[in-house]
């Protein structure tokens, strides 16, 4: 039988409230955020079309974050940084949804990267709000002409070569594929021999 121990020692080492409390303070002060308010408008091509008015919010925060540890590679919860981007929509006045766009997380040593990525989603949302402003525009009037497939963005301006102001992609008409009396697969592969 083994024998148990007194425990005197403990009323030795007491810590004040404190000291004992000092690492529990909460994890979420605001460093840096960014919001704006938008409208877009939504086509559907057997659905409902309006407006969507539309909040997103980016925000860099301190946050307990679990970020693996580079000596045992096992992920450990340690105090940090989290930068999130939220968006709100709401179609036609109804009750916004809101939803989680993006979300990561850094180390406290990571202050300066966790602004760069900031500065990158800011960039982001705004070109959002240019593609969407661009639709309110036009489409509500039926003059939009081209619409990006992989942006949403549209011009009410048709040419044989189109730059997305949105995205960046170049589109080309059927016309400008076959001129010099070539098709596509023949311009694809001169493009390529150059």
């Amino acid at each position: 039988m083994t024998s148990q121990q007194r425990l005197t020692g403990f009323s030795e080492k007491t810590l004040s409230m404190d000291d004992s409390t000092s690492d529990f303070r909460p994890w979420n002060r605001i460093i840096l955020d960014w919001e704006i308010d938008y409208q877009g408008y939504q086509r559907e091509w057997e659905g409902e079309e309006g407006y969507l008015d539309v909040h997103v919010t980016v925000v860099i925060k301190e946050a307990p974050v679990r970020i693996s540890d580079p000596q045992s590679r096992k992920k450990r919860e340690q105090p940090g940084y989290i930068l999130t981007v939220c968006q709100s929509m709401a179609f036609n006045g109804d009750e916004p949804a809101c939803q989680l766009i993006s979300e990561e997380c850094f180390r406290t040593d990571e202050l300066k990267k966790a602004f760069d990525v900031f500065q990158r989603e800011v960039l982001n949302v705004q070109n959002w709000a240019e593609i969407a402003e661009s639709r309110v525009r036009l489409m509500p009037n039926q003059n939009d002409i081209f619409e990006c497939l992989h942006c949403g963005w549209v011009t009410d301006i048709w040419s044989d070569d189109i730059t997305c102001q949105g995205c960046g992609k170049r589109y080309w008409s059927e016309r400008m594929w076959g001129r010099n009396g070539r098709g596509a697969d023949e311009h694809i592969d001169s493009l390529r021999s150059d």
